[in-house]
């Protein structure tokens, strides 16, 4: 049955992965730590820059270091291939680098407004968010399977946001708007890259290249929309002391974060085409949980019983709901 197939499925990847591809181990290994680090450069940052006050302007900063070691790739001899695109083609990737600017200005704000772990708990039901927009919005089609395990991914969210110390209805809201972001993104961006599109961009590191140029002009606005403009003597203050009174590492943890930012997501586009979506979707949920733990840790958050719980519900619904229609396949319909 399908169960075994996919049981079958994912033994083979790992025994292709016993017969060590070392490059799929670099990645996932980079990914992960970079995605760690992340957390930990951006929290660090929004601790020594006062918290949540200035998210859009270091979500901004953070973009703009991606793209300018996007473009030192591309300037550079020998270091990777420019997309070879037209002008039409560049604006057809705006709505990709639109949600991209969404997604990381929701992510920037709700990790340095709440708790790390609380913020990611919430991050790891982003595959319920992309099968609920993907069914309303671009008329993808969900199993039944898939709908009954995103129970336990908003019932476990439920229960860690209950017993969460440092709730606040703004981190959830921002968490919820960064999926929902990243949902519409994932979909933009395949329809982007149909047709003649990916010959001319060059594969998915170009792809996640032009979207973080975009993302970088397209959240200038936010800084204005916000008002943070207003503070920006008061934020280059802060640059310039490297934090506020008592508070140092400002400018270096802020640009690290940026760097561990767009590594991380580049090579978890890389991962992408070493395995299969299920794998990674279970590499991406394991990642999940490690930061989370991680996190929670190097920062001293609460750890509860039933914060444990709750999100460890919501992770293994998260799991369940990727691999739900390789365990169960749907019947096919007879004619």
């Amino acid at each position: 049955g399908g169960g075994s197939e996919y049981a079958i499925q994912l033994l083979a990847d790992f025994a292709s992965l016993a017969m060590v591809d070392v490059g799929l181990i670099v990645y996932l290994t980079a990914w992960y730590l970079g995605n760690y680090y992340y957390n930990i450069f951006n929290k660090t940052a929004a601790k020594a820059g006062g918290g949540s006050e200035y998210a859009m302007i270091m979500a901004w900063i953070q973009m703009a270091v991606g793209a300018v070691y996007a473009l030192a790739l591309w300037i550079l001899p020998e270091a990777r291939k420019a997309p070879a695109i037209t002008f039409t083609q560049v604006m057809k990737l705006a709505p990709v680098g639109f949600f991209t600017a969404a997604a990381h200005a929701g992510a920037v704000f709700s990790l340095s407004a709440g708790a790390v772990s609380f913020a990611q708990v919430i991050k790891a039901a982003e595959p319920a968010f992309a099968a609920a927009i993907g069914y309303a919005v671009y008329g993808s089609s969900v199993s039944r399977a898939k709908l009954l395990m995103l129970v336990p991914v908003i019932g476990g969210i439920c229960i860690a946001s209950a017993s969460e110390l440092d709730f606040t209805w703004a981190c959830l809201a921002a968490a919820g708007g960064a999926n929902v972001a990243a949902a519409f993104r994932g979909q933009e961006n395949k329809k982007a890259m149909a047709g003649d599109m990916k010959a001319a961009i060059g594969g998915g590191a170009n792809a996640y290249a032009i979207g973080t140029l975009w993302s970088t002009l397209l959240l200038i606005p936010t800084v204005f929309i916000t008002g943070e403009w207003q503070k920006m003597d008061a934020f280059l203050k802060v640059w310039e002391d490297d934090g506020l009174p008592g508070h140092t590492g400002f400018r270096f943890n802020l640009i690290m974060s940026g760097l561990t930012f767009y590594l991380y997501n580049e090579v978890s586009t890389l991962a992408l085409g070493k395995i299969s979506g299920v794998t990674h979707s279970v590499a991406n949920t394991a990642k999940r949980a490690i930061i989370i733990v991680g996190c929670a840790i190097a920062f001293g958050e609460s750890m509860s019983p039933s914060k444990m719980a709750g999100c460890s519900i919501a992770i293994g619904g998260t799991f369940l709901y990727a691999v739900a229609d390789d365990i169960l396949p749907q019947k096919k319909k007879s004619a």
